[in-house]
């Protein structure tokens, strides 16, 4: 037995980390993706806000100025939008510092930024540029980050003019926005943590819980192996697991009554055997001894003997190869009631006591092996001849009806009493069964008539069932399929 080198429980566990995992990897970078480009969106959104009362410095500058000649770094009406942008900063610098203050009213709070420590914002720069790119106000170097505002003249039915441009204004640079980014990033990550062991800390008992079935159903196929099908498992649950549980039950229920059959066709077997055996003994030990005369009416007895046991000893061997699937047939087209008219014919002289009841429709073909469906009828038409009561002043009843059907061909086989109970039809055709009332083996045959017969209409992919006739006797259906034959 190989050895497992990791049990399922384990990939189980494994697998559901792994998924866990993944997820929680992916809820994690899209709070951060979302976070980053909301606060961003904020962020400019705040720096376009300080910016609306420079561009309307700006704006009255225009009107005033009526060209852009004035726009440069040293001129004094540029000097008088940076101080104009200072103020709005300082002024938003100082509400956040009461926030600040309320914020961390009990516990010391974080140093700032080395620039707003001096009581500056951290974004101080202006520039400006034109419509075409041109930077008129900055150096190249300093506006890679510089969030632009497009600027509007009024008087000129709102043509943008240029771009107003904030240093560092797309990036977090102020100390609380920088706090509170920090802060949520690392709480994100807190999340994500517990969120992985709390995964892991249920995965176990889960993984355990699924399991459990599988272990219990292992136990039972040891059991089952080992020869042991009493053994059942109780189907609580309602899944895959629990129909398997259901199937092995079924599996277990199926072996036994395998073996019980199994066992109790070799005692019928060892029995019917035994019976034609021990009478042909006891007849030669009583010739030897001198007992029993040896003549042709004791000679004739052991014949009748030996027929019958050969006769069983063939009925057995040909129902093993049909098990077996050895028995050979060769299909070719035929008439169906033909077939059966040739079976009627060769027992004429045998049914001289019977009123048969032959109908058939027309078209009723059947891709079938000759031989065999000789031999199924024969073996209906013993069956028949044998059990039914039949006299010459009181004769009996045969009707035989082969009728076509949207699907295949119909033979409806019914005889007249004696007939047997209604729950002994579903045994008829078990090997070696007899009726009490209508059977026995001085009268009857070997038990294997109706076994064979079935086995032969199953090979013609047909069925067979057996009901109380009208007649008074038994009532034979068979159906063959003309699809699947």
């Amino acid at each position: 037995m190989k050895t497992l080198r990791l049990p399922i429980r384990v990939k189980l566990l494994i697998m559901m980390l792994l998924a866990n995992t993944a997820l929680v990897l992916a809820i994690f970078l899209a709070n951060q993706f979302a976070f980053e480009k909301s606060f961003s969106q904020y962020i400019n959104s705040a720096a376009k806000a300080r910016l609306a009362p420079v561009i309307s410095v700006f704006q009255q500058t225009m009107d005033e100025q009526q060209d852009s000649d004035w726009i440069d770094r040293r001129s004094a009406h540029w000097k008088n939008l940076m101080r104009t942008y200072h103020q709005v900063s300082r002024s938003d610098l100082k509400d956040s510092s009461m926030r600040r203050e309320q914020q961390f009213a009990d516990e010391r709070p974080p140093r700032p930024p080395r620039g707003e420590r001096r009581g500056r914002p951290a974004s101080e720069k202006l520039f400006f540029k034109s419509i075409s790119g041109e930077l008129l106000v900055g150096r190249p170097v300093m506006v890679q980050n510089a969030l632009w505002v497009p600027v509007e003249w009024p008087e000129k039915g709102g043509r943008v003019v240029g771009y107003i441009g904030v240093e560092n204004g797309s990036l977090v640079k102020g100390k609380f926005e920088t706090l509170f980014a920090e802060q949520q990033r690392q709480q994100f990550a807190f999340i994500a943590v517990i969120a992985l062991v709390v995964t892991f800390l249920l995965s176990v008992p889960f993984s355990k819980y699924l399991v459990k079935p599988i272990l219990t159903l292992r136990q039972r196929t040891k059991s089952l192996t080992g020869g042991d099908f009493s053994v059942s498992i109780t189907a609580s649950r309602r899944d895959e697991l629990g129909q398997l549980e259901s199937d092995m039950n079924l599996l277990a229920k199926t072996l036994a009554d395998n073996l019980t059959a199994r066992q109790r066709w070799i005692a019928d077997i060892s029995h019917e055997l035994r019976t034609p055996i021990a009478v042909i003994k006891a007849e030669i030990e009583g010739m030897i001894d001198g007992v029993i005369a040896t003549d042709d009416a004791q000679l004739h007895s052991l014949h009748e003997e030996i027929v019958r046991l050969t006769k069983l000893v063939n009925d057995l061997h040909q129902l093993s190869m049909s098990d077996r699937g050895s028995l050979a047939y060769e299909k070719e087209k035929h008439n169906l009631p033909d077939v059966i008219e040739r079976s009627l014919a060769k027992r004429q002289l045998e049914l001289n006591n019977f009123v048969v009841s032959f109908n058939s429709s027309e078209n009723c073909n059947l891709f079938c092996d000759q031989h065999r469906m000789s031999q199924l009828f024969d073996n209906l038409l013993q069956n028949t001849l044998r059990y039914t009561d039949a006299k010459k002043d009181e004769k009996g009843k045969l009707s035989i009806d082969v009728w076509r059907t949207k699907d295949g061909v119909e033979v409806v086989w019914q005889d007249s009493s004696p007939s047997v109970a209604s729950e002994q039809l579903p045994q008829l055709f078990d090997r070696l069964y007899r009726t009490d009332d209508a059977r026995n083996r001085k009268t009857g045959g070997s038990g294997l008539g109706l076994a064979i017969c079935q086995n032969i209409i199953t090979a013609h992919n047909g069925t067979v069932s057996a009901e109380l006739s009208e007649l008074g006797g038994l009532k034979l259906v068979i159906d063959f399929k003309y699809k699947e034959n």
